[in-house]
């Protein structure tokens, strides 16, 4: 076992991912591993992984290659294969700052003995000074850190993408569904019901990891992914409607599970919904919003 589990799903970044290889070398501290999973990639990655794994690295690299199965699953047989205490989840087209590790195993050390914090986490920039939401979060500076869930993220400026490293027994608790037939569901669906179980993270204001988002990631395909995978999503929104107190916005969440629902071809699951009442008032105006939702899905490539 080590301290931590650098985890990498990749698929087809054989052109940016020695990046973040590069940036693993330079770190101070080498108490982890690179796990690796290859989802199915058709360029020069399994070549690559084949070189570095031969070098006189002072941390473990394991490889993994499997035919495509998509984020998400990937994910779910990362968190089963690591050998870490905590767990963090690097892009293939990130790279880390050369104090990534130090800090993370320095904050690990602040959190020891409190069952109620799970992680810790850093922040994502475009650079080592400007976080990705171009604002820092609101943390008290003579603390030093926040302690928060997920949930409560907004309030801190914290909503943007984040650093985590997360304890690794319990992300084993909760596996990230994914529907039969479909790649991707978005992982707030875990994150969001830990935060409800009450589990929190701390939070630091120091740019760990550095991010520039490719054509080719999936953030920059949202809009495809959730025509690729309606019932994914159609399963956050239904997550969602165990947390929003509005009554205004738990029917616009219904109103978006049921459409997903009905295209995605499961109509049944709109009686799973965690607000049956939204979800059957929103029913009539859903068959009338779905042409338009066809049309918006149709324009996507």
């Amino acid at each position: 076992m080590c301290k931590l589990t650098i985890f990498t799903a990749t698929y087809n970044r054989g052109y940016i991912i020695e990046k973040l290889y590069n940036s693993l070398k330079r770190q101070k501290e080498f108490d982890f591993e690179w796990l690796v999973i290859d989802d199915g990639s058709e360029d020069n990655t399994e070549q690559l992984f084949e070189k570095w794994k031969k070098e006189d690295n002072k941390f473990e690299i394991r490889y993994y290659k499997q035919e495509n199965k998509g984020l998400i699953r990937t994910l779910n047989r990362g968190i089963k294969l690591a050998r870490g205490e905590y767990f963090s989840k690097i892009d293939s087209d990130d790279y880390l700052v050369d104090s990534y590790t130090e800090n993370i195993f320095k904050w690990i050390e602040t959190i020891k003995g409190d069952e109620n914090i799970y992680g810790v986490s850093g922040i994502r920039g475009i650079n080592e000074n400007t976080p990705i939401k171009g604002i820092w979060p609101s943390i008290d500076k003579e603390v030093g850190y926040i302690d928060a869930t997920d949930l409560e993220r907004k309030n801190y400026n914290l909503d943007a993408d984040m650093s985590e490293a997360w304890k690794t027994e319990i992300l084993r608790k909760y596996e990230f569904p994914v529907w039969k037939g479909e790649k991707f569901a978005p992982e707030q669906i875990v994150f969001f019901q830990i935060a409800l179980d009450g589990y929190k993270i701390r939070w630091f204001p120091k740019i760990i990891q550095i991010c520039i988002y490719q054509d080719d990631g999936l953030t920059k395909g949202s809009a495809k992914l959730e025509k690729e995978n309606p019932m994914g999503y159609a399963m956050m929104y239904n997550h969602m409607l165990k947390y929003s107190g509005n009554l205004k916005f738990k029917l616009r969440t219904a109103l978006q599970c049921n459409i997903l629902s009905i295209i995605g071809k499961n109509p049944l699951y709109i009686l799973k919904s965690n607000s049956i009442l939204c979800s059957i008032i929103m029913l009539p105006l859903s068959f009338i919003v779905i042409p338009r939702r066809y049309l918006q899905f149709r324009k996507i490539y």
